[in-house]
């Protein structure tokens, strides 16, 4: 009986140090392949990082699952939602992030940081996937700890409707903020 307390404690504290899909940050690109043999990987080298990914479905929407390394370490994972799929409605693609969402908020305490570039349908919520479809708002939520930063956005740039998960950790947080204070 003993044991059995135990491992019932001790699972909770397993979960908790993955950080994306079963991996945690700083594991390997070989580590990933390990832990998912079922995937072909599409391997691209970027900016000195190296991306691995494959397709799948999450939240019942089909995605592009994306695992980011530098220097062969885990540093963030995202989750491209119906990216191929350029014809999906945006208010479909709203009602995708609002799924997505709600999941989150049952896990995490997110905060939204919606942008409104037209307020005219900011306090009408049963319109929102349709201000969305005109361009009047991107929306945005994030939740932080000190091992991770998770950002959930839908937003429509040049015409494309772009909706992203990524779990970032703060070295890859602070590797992009010392390139861009070296940009300027």
């Amino acid at each position: 009986m003993k044991k059995l307390v135990f491992i019932l404690l001790f699972i909770p504290v397993i979960s908790f140090s993955q950080d994306f899909r079963k991996m945690s940050f700083g594991q390997s690109t070989e580590e990933l392949k390990e832990t998912y043999p079922q995937y072909e990987f599409t391997v691209e080298n970027e900016m000195g990082m190296t991306i691995l990914s494959h397709d799948d479905i999450v939240g019942g929407v089909e995605t592009t699952v994306a695992y980011l390394f530098v220097d062969n370490s885990l540093t963030s994972g995202f989750y491209y939602f119906d990216r191929t799929n350029i014809f999906k409605d945006a208010e479909d693609r709203y009602k995708d992030y609002k799924n997505i969402s709600e999941f989150l908020n049952g896990k995490y305490e997110m905060e939204e940081t919606n942008t409104w570039h037209d307020d005219g349908y900011k306090d009408d919520p049963n319109n929102y996937g349709y201000a969305f479809a005109l361009g009047k708002v991107d929306f945005s939520e994030s939740y932080a700890t000190d091992t991770m930063l998770i950002n959930h956005s839908l937003v429509k740039n040049d015409g494309v409707n772009t909706h992203v998960l990524g779990y970032i950790s703060p070295s890859l947080a602070e590797l992009i903020s010392e390139k861009n204070d070296s940009d300027f």
